[in-house]
C-alpha cells in the first residue's frame, strides 16, 4: 500500500476545495501524477503541484494520505473518504470529512463548520468511518449524519448533531447553542455538563449502557476516563419528532 505525503509549498492566498482528493483513486498513481490533479480555488484552477510538494512512499500496512502545513484554507479534505487513513498535521477549513464513507480521518488541529457534513445538494452527511478533531470544531459539526463516529478534544461550535439519524460524536469541551435540534437517533456524548432545550430532551437520568466498557479503551476517547463513565447521565429526543437520540453528559 501507498503512504502519499502533500506538503503545503506556502502559505495559500486563496481558498482551495480538496473535494477531488481522494486517496482511493489516488492509492495506484505515481507522484508525477498526482501533481497533476485540478482543484478549484477562488482565484481560478490550480494543480495539487502548484499548492503541493508530493511524496509517495510504499510499504504502508494501509492507503494512508498525510497533509502538511496550516490547511485553513482548504476545504471539503476527506470529501467522501472510504477506506484508509487521512491525516491533517494542522489546522483544516470547512467541511472537513463531508459526507465520509469509511476509514479514518485524524486533524491534529482544529476543524472549521460542517465537519462532517453534507456538502451542496447532498441531504446525508457522514455516513460511515472515524472522524478524529484533536483541536474544537465550528458550526454545524455532524448535520444530518447518518453513520460513523465523530471525536472532538476541544470545543465545538452552534447546532451540534442538527437532524442526526444515527451514529456516535464525543465533544470534550464546550458546546454552542441548538444542539441536536430534529436528532432522530444517534448518541451525543459530552465532557462537560451542556444546556439542552428542555421542550425538546427528557429530563436526564443516570445512565446505564453495555457501550461505557468499550468507549474507555478507545485512543480517540481518552478523556472518557472512569470516573467520568460513573457520573453521565442521559436524556432523550428530539421529542418534537418522536426522536430517540439519546445525551450523555456527566450530573451537575
Amino acid at each position: 500500500m501507498s503512504q502519499i505525503r502533500l506538503r503545503l509549498r506556502s502559505e495559500l492566498s486563496a481558498k482551495v476545495d480538496a473535494a477531488s482528493i481522494r486517496l482511493d483513486e489516488w492509492a495506484s498513481k505515481s507522484a508525477k501524477e498526482i501533481e497533476r490533479v485540478s482543484l478549484p480555488s477562488s482565484t481560478g484552477s490550480v494543480t495539487v503541484g502548484d499548492c503541493f510538494s508530493v511524496s509517495v512512499q510504499s510499504g504502508s500496512e494501509m492507503p494512508r494520505l498525510v497533509l502538511e502545513g496550516c490547511l485553513k484554507s482548504v476545504t471539503g479534505i476527506g470529501f467522501q473518504h472510504k477506506v484508509g487513513e487521512i491525516v491533517c498535521e494542522s489546522n483544516v477549513g470547512d467541511y472537513a470529512g463531508s459526507c465520509l464513507l469509511g476509514g479514518r480521518m485524524i486533524v491534529r488541529g482544529d476543524a472549521g463548520d460542517h465537519l462532517g457534513g453534507p456538502m451542496g445538494s447532498r441531504g446525508v452527511g457522514m455516513n460511515g468511518g472515524q472522524l478524529i478533531v484533536e483541536g474544537s470544531a465550528g458550526d454545524d459539526a455532524g448535520h444530518r449524519m447518518r453513520r460513523g463516529e465523530i471525536w472532538i478534544g476541544g470545543d465545538v461550535g452552534d447546532r451540534l448533531a442538527g437532524w442526526m439519524v444515527a451514529g456516535t460524536i464525543g465533544v470534550k469541551g464546550d458546546a454552542g447553542e441548538q444542539i441536536a435540534y430534529g436528532m432522530r437517533r444517534g448518541t451525543l456524548i459530552f465532557g462537560s455538563r451542556v444546556a439542552l432545550d428542555e421542550r425538546l430532551f427528557s429530563k436526564p437520568i443516570p445512565l446505564r449502557s453495555a457501550y461505557l466498557g468499550l468507549l474507555e479503551r478507545g485512543a480517540a476517547t481518552n478523556w472518557l476516563h472512569a470516573d467520568l463513565l460513573d457520573r453521565l447521565e442521559v436524556c432523550r429526543g428530539d421529542r418534537n419528532i418522536d426522536g430517540r437520540g439519546e445525551v450523555w453528559m456527566p450530573r451537575g
